[in-house]
């Protein structure tokens, strides 16, 4: 079995299973069902003691355990029908009130109390003892003993409602204990039953999450050290090449290998906020159709160098501004289109987007990607949005890639109440398509105006760069000067301070999180206290979910960067937060 398949196979049954058993609805246990058990239990006993007592001529014992059934009966179906979240709490309840109306009818003669041994024995069967449910199986335990007392004090201090001959209680009570002991073992050897299937599932479990994650991390670590490994071939070839078109391509070699291998990175922390649910949209004003436009432009020499045509169909009714989140409508496009190019030999791939229907408000467009490729089985049509899963071909390994980028797609536009569909035919070509409904974003005229007033550079601006790394710090600075700022520096937060302390004419700063003597963390206090006019952006490399950048946020930074970054989003960031205008 291709080792790209084991890893779809065992890790998508791993996330199926983890999925289950730390979303705290999944009950491992199947409590739930042993609730239902206990009740039906409950029931088939009361009605063979009803018509045990009704035999013996115990009329008014059989009227008693009756109702108790038909109370039973009704939890059951109401609990079925969810009119009620806790059925245990009831069926506890109705069994120990049954035992205490036993006593005032029959008193102790009959040893009815016997039966609160199993119903105690039962409690750990029917209760998940996680940390958080201790207080539930506390509170049925305290029922059932005080149940117990009242029964014990009501069978001595009160005289029977009813007659019992002593054969009457003879049968009875020997009934009564058969039953009481037989119920206690059968369910202290379920107890054992249910904890040792439990154990053993949790076995299982920690073997496939061990035997899993080592598949993931090894196809990941092949993933991500074939671009470095190109990344360091390139590298040590510039150093003897000193032919300018040579040292272009292997410049070309060196953005392609450093663009897979963050795409390959960007894939992996996207997945762990899917999983981690926090995966969020966040809207902004963009031309669709120039969108969709520049978005294809980087793909066409791709397309060209495998000789395949690229296809851009797009109506002109979609030239309007909307809310979208443009970058993560670019990853699902971009996701798409790589697919396309990597199992297309020959033939086309087209971009299509039509205006389906537009109001005031708002406009439907219906979106698809089409190609000639080799098509999806239909056995394996739903596979291939799963994570880690990819379509594989037993006579070749040139298909590689995580297997994320679908899975991606898929929640990205769930979470723009969107479905990702696929049509497709093996060896025929596929084709993916999904409709979106987007907001206009306002008067076309406006934004033009204001998208008019915008400068390409950062002329006039001062910034201050705060980096610990020699690196980092020699791009970011050779970055923002290629953008015409005027940049100074600092490696920690304690330089930046006195940087400040001299010159506090800045109008944005760029701090990494962590450096040495004063960290991003602690000098951000004393900046925003300082000089509070000062917009700080947190620049770093850690990952980054929204819980973390609204503790960001609330520190005193106005945003976060990552790194690695793109030169284009570093300015488009900057220039959001600038407090005054270029200047000329």
């Amino acid at each position: 079995m291709p080792l790209m398949k084991k890893v779809t196979d065992k890790y998508h049954k791993l996330i199926k299973d983890d999925n289950k058993h730390l979303n705290p609805l999944f009950d491992i246990k199947d409590v739930s069902k042993r609730t239902y058990q206990l009740g039906l239990a409950a029931l088939f006993t009361g009605i063979g003691l009803s018509i045990y007592d009704s035999f013996i001529g115990l009329y008014a014992s059989s009227f008693l355990v009756a109702c108790f059934c038909f109370s039973i009966l009704m939890f059951i179906l109401l609990k079925y029908n969810e009119a009620i979240e806790n059925l245990t709490i009831f069926i506890i309840s109705m069994v120990c009130g049954m035992l205490i109306g036993a006593s005032f009818i029959e008193g102790l003669q009959s040893e009815q109390y016997l039966y609160f041994f199993p119903i105690l024995v039962s409690v750990p069967i029917i209760v998940n003892l996680k940390q958080s449910q201790y207080k539930e199986a506390f509170i049925y335990i305290s029922i059932i003993i005080l149940s117990f007392g009242i029964c014990i004090f009501v069978g001595r201090h009160v005289t029977p409602l009813e007659d019992f001959t002593l054969i009457q209680i003879n049968k009875l009570s020997f009934v009564n204990r058969i039953v009481a002991i037989t119920s206690t073992i059968v369910f202290a050897v379920a107890y054992i039953f249910f904890e040792r299937k439990y154990i053993n599932e949790l076995m299982e479990q920690s073997t496939r999450i061990i035997e899993a994650r080592t598949q993931f991390l090894a196809t990941m670590g092949h993933e991500l050290r074939t671009p470095l490994n190109g990344i360091i071939g390139v590298v040590n070839l510039l150093k003897k090449e000193h032919n300018i078109a040579e040292q272009e391509e292997y410049f070309q070699i060196l953005k392609y290998c450093s663009d897979h291998m963050l795409q390959q990175v960007n894939n992996i922390l996207d997945f762990n906020k899917i999983e981690a649910d926090k995966l969020e949209i966040h809207p902004v004003e963009v031309n669709l159709g120039v969108l969709l436009r520049n978005m294809s432009m980087p793909f066409t020499a791709l397309f060209q160098e495998r000789g395949l045509d690229l296809k851009i169909e797009i109506d002109p009714r979609l030239d309007v501004f909307v809310m979208a989140d443009d970058l993560r409508l670019i990853q699902v496009f971009n996701n798409l289109l790589s697919n396309a190019l990597k199992f297309t030999e020959q033939g086309y791939v087209k971009l299509k987007a039509v205006c389906k229907s537009s109001n005031l408000q708002s406009i439907q467009v219906s979106f698809s990607i089409e190609d000639t490729g080799i098509g999806v089985d239909e056995q394996d049509q739903k596979k291939i949005f799963e994570s880690f899963w990819q379509v594989y071909e037993e006579n070749t390994r040139k298909f590689t890639g995580t297997g994320l980028g679908l899975t991606i797609c898929v929640r990205l536009l769930k979470l723009m109440k969107s479905n990702l569909i696929l049509v497709s035919k093996k060896g025929e070509g596929s084709k993916f398509s999904f409709d979106l409904a987007l907001d206009y974003a306002g008067s076309r005229q406006q934004i033009l105006k204001n998208a008019s007033n915008m400068e390409d550079d950062l002329l006039g601006i001062r910034i201050l760069l705060a980096e610990d790394n020699q690196v980092n710090m020699l791009v970011a600075k050779k970055i923002l000067t290629g953008f015409k700022a005027t940049v100074a520096t600092a490696y920690d937060g304690k330089q930046a301070l006195e940087q400040l302390e001299k010159d506090s004419n800045y109008d944005l700063i760029l701090m990494d999180l962590e450096m040495p003597v004063m960290n991003g963390y602690t000098a951000i206090f004393e900046v925003k206290k300082l000089y509070p006019d000062i917009p700080v952006i947190a620049f770093t490399a850690s990952l980054v979910d929204q819980k973390m950048l609204a503790d960001l946020i609330a520190s005193g930074f106005v945003d976060c960067i990552l790194k690695p970054f793109q030169p284009l989003q570093l300015l488009a960031n900057i220039k959001k937060h600038l407090v005054k205008p270029s200047a000329a």
